[in-house]
């Protein structure tokens, strides 16, 4: 237990339970692809889920508890990293890079939190409480012209800039995380490449999503 208070114990932990999110977001993009068939497709997944909702509620808690050790042990490291004091280092440009990736992914990751409560605030919410404008479905909901929601153009845009970074931070993420589990870039080269279905495809398709609503090609 003491190894998961420590340093790297915690960069362990961002990095295990990174991996599980970027994991879960895979799953979730097949999910949202089903928009792609039509309302009736979508909606039967949707029921279908909702038939399995106490399986649903578990994994919803393990999600819930992955988020909160990614982020919390994240803080923690950003914290601990200011506090340090600086360093000569002789290859000072390398340390400026450093810095800034480091920055960035605390940046990136606050955004990326935001979104995440604004989703859960206005789609999952809905969902939950079954707040329906009849007579709208589930499909129907998703493509509601309103703040917080997939038509609204405000909406869509922010959605946009936050599937950006959230590209940005599973690249910088997973190539960290590699390296915190001890695969070297040269030695597991495989490993790198892979990891762009994740920082790569997973942001592309949600993108294509959302531009697809905007165009009313999902209508």
């Amino acid at each position: 237990m003491d190894l998961l208070t420590t340093t790297i114990g915690k960069k362990i932990q961002v990095a295990i339970t990174g991996i599980f999110l970027a994991i879960f977001l895979l799953f979730h993009l097949a999910n949202n692809m089903v928009l792609f068939s039509g309302p009736d497709k979508f909606n039967s997944m949707v029921h279908f889920l909702e038939s399995i909702k106490p399986v649903i509620r578990i994994m919803e808690f393990g999600l819930l508890l992955i988020i909160a050790t990614h982020t919390i042990n994240a803080i923690q490291l950003t914290l601990s990293n200011k506090k340090q004091k600086p360093v000569n280092y002789k290859n000072q440009e390398g340390s400026k890079i450093s810095t800034l990736n480091s920055r960035t992914m605390a940046i990136s990751g606050t955004v990326i939190l935001l979104f995440f409560i604004i989703h859960l605030g206005y789609i999952w919410l809905t969902y939950q409480r079954h707040s329906f404008i009849a007579p709208e479905t589930y499909y129907d909901v998703l493509l509601r012209d309103q703040a917080g929601y997939l038509k609204h153009k405000l909406t869509a845009a922010f959605y946009l800039v936050a599937i950006f970074l959230i590209g940005f931070h599973l690249k910088h993420g997973f190539q960290s995380a590699l390296k915190t589990l001890g695969f070297s870039k040269n030695a597991n080269a495989f490993l790198y490449k892979v990891s762009f279905i994740f920082w790569g495809l997973i942001p592309t398709g949600f993108i294509i999503i959302i531009i697809s609503i905007q165009a009313g090609i999902i209508k």
